[in-house]
């Protein structure tokens, strides 16, 4: 199993340095030459109080774009050292809010009252994505953004996602990845990567090259599920020759979206006042960030009621606790589950299938 090196490493000015062994960071701690360090992701890693050499080795992104769930692999130095699969906001339901914020802000404006003035350039500017869309992008985003600040990432393997929209009416979906997929491009250029796209079946012919396995239940928390295409770009980068996984794949729950306030009732309240409505904030706390009390429980903020704090630790159900009870707020990105990668049996795998 490819655990060795396992530690990401920072340098004394919090730069990326390739990742070390367990046993090593160790010693960097005891010798007090290092401190610890956490990524957002929950993974640990070290940072050097002291100045070290600033070279790297190659180090490979894969990335394996979805409309609901994706997949991210590291590998640096023919080691895969970090996998992550990606569960995306709900479209569906990001745009149903804005369809409702758009239909009270419109009527709104037939009342005798403050209003925002209609817009009628706001889709002729350059680069202009509509918010629905941008939400799917920054969430992209946001997991780029601390891999590229843990590891030094010198090469990206990119599914170039298109499809023939003139040709055909049955690939709708593909617009949530095709329409941001450039403002992701921009951002991994703009970082000093080089940047590899490959075609959909490129993708499928290098999976089985390498004889990475992958199943048909695309939302099965799994590593054949994405990142058997993330690690097979990535492989195909740095050396062309088949990398066992890692033994630990990272699962990413970035569904949960906080209640904003509504623009606008439809119908005045009774005497004409307007109920308080939720702002995304409880006090000075954003809503969805985990939070920890001393009774041991944690979970997702949702709300609050007098002096309690409401939290989640799943979408059936919400447990409450007093707020002086409060321990600790992280603003870690909320890992669902951590998922063990079996070993390939004997006699199977990669040199069964050649």
């Amino acid at each position: 199993m490819s655990e060795k090196h396992s530690v990401f490493v920072l340098d004394i000015n919090g730069k990326p340095l390739i990742p070390t062994t367990p046993s090593k960071a160790r010693k960097l701690l005891e010798n007090g030459v290092a401190k610890k360090y956490w990524s957002k992701f929950g993974t640990f890693g070290i940072q050097m109080l002291v100045d070290t050499r600033k070279e790297t080795q190659e180090c490979v992104l894969g990335v394996d774009h979805g409309t609901k769930f994706e997949g991210y692999s590291v590998v640096c130095d023919k080691e895969n050292n970090f996998n992550l699969k990606l569960d995306l906001p709900d479209k569906k339901k990001i745009s149903k809010k804005l369809e409702e914020r758009r239909s009270l802000r419109r009527t709104r404006r037939h009342r005798k009252c403050r209003r925002r003035e209609a817009r009628f350039n706001n889709r002729k500017r350059d680069g202009f994505i509509a918010p629905s869309q941008m939400v799917m992008v920054n969430s992209r985003l946001k997991v780029l953004k601390e891999i590229f600040k843990i590891y030094p990432i010198t090469h990206c393997g990119f599914e170039d996602v298109c499809f023939n929209h003139a040709k055909h009416r049955w690939g709708k979906n593909f617009s949530t990845i095709e329409i941001g997929k450039n403002k992701i491009k921009e951002f991994i250029k703009s970082s000093g990567v080089e940047l590899f796209e490959y075609k959909g079946w490129e993708t499928k012919e290098l999976r089985e090259k390498y004889g990475y396995k992958k199943v048909s239940e695309k939302a099965k928390d799994c590593f054949e599920a994405h990142n058997c295409d993330s690690l097979s770009l990535a492989v195909n980068i740095i050396n062309g020759e088949r990398i066992e996984p890692n033994n630990t794949l990272y699962v990413m729950d970035d569904t949960y979206r906080p209640v904003r306030r509504k623009l606008f009732d439809t119908q005045f309240k009774k005497g004409h006042t307007k109920e308080k409505y939720s702002t995304g904030v409880v006090d000075g706390i954003r809503k969805g960030i985990i939070v920890g009390f001393n009774n041991g429980r944690n979970g997702k903020l949702v709300g609050q009621t007098g002096g309690s704090f409401y939290f989640t630790q799943n979408k059936s159900s919400r447990l409450s606790s007093v707020k002086k009870n409060l321990k600790f707020v992280s603003s870690n990105y909320i890992i669902k589950e951590v998922v063990a990668i079996p070993p390939v049996p004997e006699g199977t795998g990669f040199l069964a299938t050649i």
